[in-house]
């Protein structure tokens, strides 16, 4: 082998030393070199616009399934989360409406922006300049998150809880077993009995929706009653004290009936208006046999001739008790009885 002279060696160490400076004057990295990027011409700037875009690097593979199709060129803020430029190979054909996700290979693995054509795609393709908005994009599952939530189960926190609620349960069921295995058997019943009036209750929720249709029609009817009920309060808020006076008097009289009613002989209170009755009664008789006789002798007198002279002498018997009731006073034999003696006359019905 032959040994590299001195002059190649020290150009060596000078190119290495330059390329040194000029990569650290640049502030350049690794990432930004266009690796795997198509050439001018042959590529296509597309846009995702992604809630976020945490662990996504400038470089990052673009893949339609399996296949590379492109790289992350580039990350910027937006007002809905992260805009994320990828170079797409032009000759890529993927649908206007494509549908990006962001994806983990593995558990440690890098993740990447895959494109994939939805269900129903459009006939368009996607084009240089195109944005892929927020409604169809997919971020999958954050390994950190899922350690952060398994971490969170696993800790002494999450293990108590789950101990107290074992333990709680073993308590409540201890010695129970009869008490639960009815519980559930009369639930089970409960459920047939529900299942077998399941068209009720369909009867039943459609009723409450067909009034509830009806209240929301009425609802101008609703709002007019609520607006008249304060006034009405009101109104009886004034009239309170009316109100207490009427139900003051209706206890009074309802007392004093009571009163008047306990201390009376009701059986001959109707005894009495029984007598009353009767003798009305046979004084309406009387009365169509005296108007009788009357009407006769009106007609006698309609035909006497005028200018005689006609003298007649007569007697109305009227019964007492009647007489009691037409000329307000009461004669037995000729003498005006009053007072007590009067009163029970006329409920007996023993004066004539």
């Amino acid at each position: 082998m032959r040994k590299p002279s001195s002059t190649a060696v020290a150009l060596t160490a000078i190119g290495a030393l330059s390329a040194t400076a000029l990569w650290a004057a640049s502030d350049l990295g690794i990432q930004d070199l266009p690796l795997g990027r198509s050439t001018a011409g042959e590529s296509m700037t597309v846009t995702v616009v992604l809630p976020t875009a945490d662990g996504i690097a400038i470089g990052a593979d673009v893949r339609d399934g399996q296949k590379v199709v492109g790289r992350v060129s580039s990350l910027h803020l937006a007002t809905s989360g992260a805009s994320v430029q990828l170079s797409v190979r032009a000759d890529s054909n993927l649908p206007s409406n494509t549908i990006a996700s962001v994806e983990l290979p593995s558990a440690l693995g890098n993740p990447f922006v895959r494109l994939s054509a939805p269900a129903q795609p459009t006939a368009a393709i996607l084009r240089d300049g195109d944005v892929i908005p927020p409604s169809q994009t997919e971020l999958g599952p954050q390994i950190e998150t899922a350690l952060a939530t398994f971490g969170a189960l696993m800790s002494r926190s999450g293990v108590d809880q789950l101990t107290t609620i074992v333990a709680e349960l073993d308590k409540a069921f201890g010695g129970r077993s009869e008490k639960i295995r009815g519980l559930i058997d009369a639930m089970s019943v409960l459920a047939a009995k529900t299942q077998e009036h399941q068209g009720e209750f369909d009867q039943a929720l459609t009723l409450a929706a067909d009034i509830s249709t009806q209240f929301e029609r009425e609802q101008h009817t609703v709002d007019r009653y609520l607006d008249a009920l304060p006034r009405v309060v009101a109104m009886l808020d004034i009239q309170r004290a009316k109100i207490a006076t009427l139900f003051a008097s209706t206890t009074a009289l309802a007392s004093t009936a009571n009163a008047v009613f306990a201390q009376a002989d009701t059986a001959a209170l109707v005894q009495d208006a029984g007598a009353v009755v009767k003798e009305l009664g046979s004084y309406n008789d009387r009365l169509n046999d005296t108007l009788a006789t009357m009407n006769n002798f009106l007609d006698k007198f309609g035909s006497s001739v005028k200018g005689d002279y006609l003298m007649f002498d007569g007697a109305l018997d009227i019964p007492g008790t009647i007489d009691k009731l037409l000329t307000g006073g009461l004669i037995v034999n000729g003498t005006p009885i009053t007072g007590q003696e009067a009163l029970d006359g006329f409920l007996s019905g023993g004066l004539h």
